[in-house]
């Protein structure tokens, strides 16, 4: 699965490392020590990207599977739930610090905190993204045997599928079975 386009969105932080499982790659379990290189670089996190080692895959393969959850909760109040017990752990108590355009506000942990820094942002933006959105934007493919999420940004609330792949795939199977027809 690549990555997302919204590069350093805290919302697609989280998205990127739940669809670091993608049952179409052989195998289907993408995150080593590599790829969390790969995926802190791509979200603005150089310092963390460049501390990884081995030892850190476990705890991502550990956090992916709790943000995971959150795709899969029964309800709002269950993924926020989820969401908040993550951001406790994680998180830091918020500081308000200078940024490019003037003061903001940070509730987790520095790029020293590594995969757990991440995460924390991750949960964080998962929370905006519930209380900008709502929680029926969040989702699972729809293009089985796909088991990616997406947090659909449509005007119409009309996203089905992780990404481009999928829904293209989808649509061919589609036609091929209205052919044969």
């Amino acid at each position: 699965m690549p990555l997302s386009r919204q590069r350093g969105d805290l919302a697609a932080i989280a998205v990127d490392l739940v669809n670091s499982w993608d049952e179409y790659d052989d195998p289907p379990e993408l995150l080593s020590a590599r790829w969390l290189r790969r995926w802190l670089a791509w979200h603005g996190l150089e310092a963390a990207a460049e501390a990884v080692s081995d030892d850190d895959v476990p705890r991502a393969r550990e956090l992916r599977d709790r943000l995971a959850r959150v795709f899969d909760a029964a309800d709002e109040d269950d993924a926020v739930e989820r969401l908040n017990e993550l951001a406790a752990e994680l998180g830091t108590p918020p500081q308000l610090e200078r940024g490019a355009g003037g003061w903001r506000l940070r509730s987790w942990p520095g790029e020293e905190a590594g995969v757990d820094g991440a995460v924390a942002r991750a949960a964080v933006g998962l929370l905006e993204a519930i209380r900008d959105l709502g929680w029926g934007r969040f989702g699972r493919c729809d293009g089985a045997p796909c088991r990616c999420v997406y947090l659909d940004r449509s005007r119409n609330l009309s996203r089905r599928y992780c990404c481009h792949f999928c829904a293209d795939r989808v649509a061919q199977a589609a036609s091929r079975r209205r052919r044969r027809a």
